[in-house]
């Protein structure tokens, strides 16, 4: 049987979904997951094997406008995984009102009108292209994963949305799911086996130190190899993620998205993981709120975070947390390329 490899962008506005899809997708969570915008900025990720298919999922940063030197490197990192992706799914949270506007963003980027000052802006229906137009036309496979249908109370929204999708010529496939259940998503991996392209498996099983890459075989290795890789993301990352998404979790409505994970210190051993982290924060004022009151709220955060990484990677954990003031970083270069995102 020829082996078959591609990789898969998940695309979408933020909090659409793409995250929870991912984790989903390859059993396992390796994007964090929060209701904070801009949640994932860096290319996560994912990969699974189904049948004789090497399925490579990469989740991209929402939908930005672009405005702030972060803002702008999400964009270009979402432009990079979606032009370098051999498919694409669009995910779209079908609970919320305005979900035309998701398409007049891949309208715009496909007839190559898109820019820093037009992503994410809300424009009128009646100003996008045509439906089925030459300029809103895609050459890539293309899928449109309806999410969250779990939570919509009225079923006939779902399905008049999906009436409409099927004007458009390049969407494939139309999926209603649930990424938080997994209700519907078999279909897409089967879906998507069948249209990556033939290719050799890039990526091969991997201990939890490093991901290694081997491209000399190019037959089916479904039978060759005890295949468990889940994300070429090294340890240090994921571990820096996991305090990240509980910082938003304890503190979602008292700060920005605008902090980052800075790993000072490293180590692993087959039985025990020791790191030291400090949480980057913009002001003096966030940092005594990172603290709480005689440090009540960092040892919480500290807590819940060993406990995430113990259960995701079965160690004991040693973690050292810290708080520091780094003003405007997201207008930094230096700062953007500590926080892995450029």
């Amino acid at each position: 049987m020829t082996s078959r490899c591609g990789f898969v962008s998940i695309i979408g506005r933020t909090n659409a979904g793409k995250s929870t899809l991912l984790n989903n997708l390859v059993d396992e969570k390796i994007s964090i997951v929060s209701p904070k915008v801009q949640t994932t900025r860096r290319e996560i990720r994912g990969i699974i094997q189904y049948a004789s298919s090497q399925i490579i999922f990469v989740d991209t940063p929402g939908f930005c406008k672009g405005n702030t030197t972060l803002e702008r490197a999400l964009l270009t990192n979402f432009k990079r995984a979606y032009e370098g992706s051999d498919a694409v799914l669009m995910v779209i949270d079908c609970t919320v009102k305005n979900w035309e506007n998701d398409f007049q963003f891949l309208a715009q980027y496909q007839s190559k009108t898109l820019n820093e000052t037009s992503v994410g802006k809300r424009t009128s229906v009646g100003n996008r292209p045509s439906v089925g137009s030459k300029s809103a036309k895609f050459t890539k496979p293309f899928a449109v994963v309806l999410n969250k249908v779990d939570k919509l109370s009225n079923k006939s929204k779902l399905l008049q949305i999906a009436d409409e999708l099927k004007n458009y010529d390049f969407i494939d496939e139309i999926f209603m799911i649930s990424a938080l259940t997994g209700e519907g998503t078999a279909p897409i991996k089967a879906y998507l086996a069948n249209i990556v392209p033939e290719s050799p498996w890039l990526y091969f099983d991997v201990d939890i130190e490093h991901c290694k890459k081997d491209n000399s075989q190019n037959n089916s290795y479904g039978n060759k190899l005890n295949f468990s890789t889940k994300t070429d993301l090294d340890l240090q990352t994921r571990l820096s993620e996991i305090t990240r998404e509980t910082v938003f979790e304890k503190l979602a409505q008292e700060l920005p998205y605008s902090i980052y994970i800075q790993t000072d210190k490293f180590s692993v051993t087959d039985k025990k993981i020791k790191l030291m982290q400090s949480i980057i924060v913009m002001r003096a004022t966030q940092k005594a709120i990172v603290l709480g009151h005689n440090g009540s709220m960092i040892s919480n955060i500290r807590r819940t975070s060993i406990a995430k990484m113990r259960t995701l990677f079965k160690k004991t954990i040693e973690l050292k947390l810290f708080v520091l003031v780094k003003e405007n970083w997201t207008n930094a270069k230096e700062h953007l390329i500590n926080a892995g995102i450029i």
